[in-house]
């Protein structure tokens, strides 16, 4: 197939380089950096774009660093997408690629993004892997959604988990190795009872073994306190949440402020019960209600909700079309937005735009490495 040069101007979220053909059609590179000069081949043409991979880099990027994983070298593992980078430069792309996401489309104001918060080291920080096993091979899934790229060792997971992954044969088609402070490294099965983990500065959570806690423990307390201090600077006196998981971020604000009620949703009937006994583990049950069941349903039931303020950490997929019209009609004062995907972070934000307006947000790199990061976004509602 036909090669052509190619200067990279940026990255896209996702991880792929951005370059413009000689033809003006925009080309996406995985593999690249920005201002590489490279020699690429198509190997996919769409109407509006074109993919091609890199064959030479001609002209290096000064960031362009060894990756420290080998299956990142060799192309074959789809979890990362920075390991060609140093990590400065990594956290300066996705808070780029934020900008393009919420200033760029005129849904937040440029002084009202704040600067990156980037996790204190690359690597050695996940506390969860999810590994898949097929004919006696332990690894990822690959690229094409179905092969198994072995894994014997991940440079994102902490030193706990690599030693137990080398030292455990695969035994179930998909297995999960956690770790935390207090019950050290295991490999989840059916009768592990829950586990603890420590939060800096709040203290411990119970959770379910192979229920939801962030991964990172020193970011995800860095955004606890920012969702403590966005409520506390609110002076509001209800507190809902949705997709409030083991209750974190709800117990977490309870204790700063004796002032506060808490109403929180989840659908996972096991994390509403691990959220309750963080509830009374914390002293905090008499002011704090927790239920299972659909966000978009909750909201419903509770009505009116102008005088409080809503806390809402929806999966990557976003806020689903019910939540919004729910959350329109409940009218909260202010909307804290946890999301862990920028895309549909701004699609919510551009459907709430009518009634809220976003007047801050920050990154938080809860996935150093990989294409994703967390977001706060406050949104305000308009005409107060």
């Amino acid at each position: 197939m036909k090669s052509e040069r190619l200067r990279v101007e940026r990255v896209a979220y996702g991880g792929d380089g951005v370059a413009r053909s000689a033809d003006g059609k925009v080309c996406f590179v995985p593999g690249v950096l920005p201002g590489e000069l490279v020699e690429a081949e198509a190997f996919q043409e769409r109407p509006r774009f074109r993919r091609a991979r890199a064959v030479r880099i001609l002209e290096a990027a000064a960031e362009r660093i060894a990756p420290e994983c080998p299956l990142f070298a060799a192309g074959v593992c789809p979890g990362c997408a920075y390991l060609h980078g140093t990590y400065a430069a990594e956290l300066r792309w996705k808070q780029q690629q934020l900008h393009g996401f919420l200033v760029r489309r005129g849904l937040l104001e440029e002084a009202g993004l704040r600067p990156p918060f980037g996790a204190p080291r690359r690597f050695g920080l996940r506390n969860k892997l999810v590994m898949h096993c097929r004919d006696g091979v332990r690894g990822y899934v690959g690229f094409d959604n179905r092969s198994i790229v072995p894994v014997s060792r991940c440079p994102l997971a902490g030193a706990e988990i690599n030693s137990l992954l080398a030292e455990s044969p695969p035994e179930r088609e998909r297995e999960v190795f956690r770790y935390t402070v207090r019950d050290g490294a295991l490999r989840v099965v059916p009768d592990t009872p829950m586990l603890t983990e420590n939060l800096s500065g709040y203290g411990d959570f119970s959770v379910a073994p192979d229920g939801f806690f962030q991964t990172n423990i020193p970011v995800a307390a860095e955004l606890a306190r920012r969702v403590v201090e966005a409520t506390a600077a609110d002076g509001t006196g209800r507190l809902v949440e949705l997709f409030c998981g083991v209750g974190v971020f709800s117990i977490a604000a309870l204790e700063q402020n004796s002032g506060l009620t808490a109403f929180g949703v989840e659908l996972s009937a096991a994390a509403v019960a691990a959220a309750r006994c963080n509830a009374v583990a914390h002293g905090v049950a008499a002011r704090s209600e927790f239920v299972a069941g659909d966000a978009g349903d909750a909201m419903r039931r509770l009505g009116d909700c102008r005088e409080a303020v809503l806390l809402v950490d929806p999966p990557r997929t976003g806020l689903d079309a019910a939540a919004v019209k729910a959350i329109l009609r409940a009218s909260p004062r202010r909307i804290f937005y946890v999301s862990c995907a920028p895309d549909t972070l701004q699609r919510d934000i551009a459907r709430l735009r009518e009634t809220y307006a976003a007047e801050q947000a920050g990154l938080l790199d809860m996935f150093p490495g990989t294409a994703h990061f967390e977001t706060l976004a406050v949104l305000r509602r308009n005409r107060d």
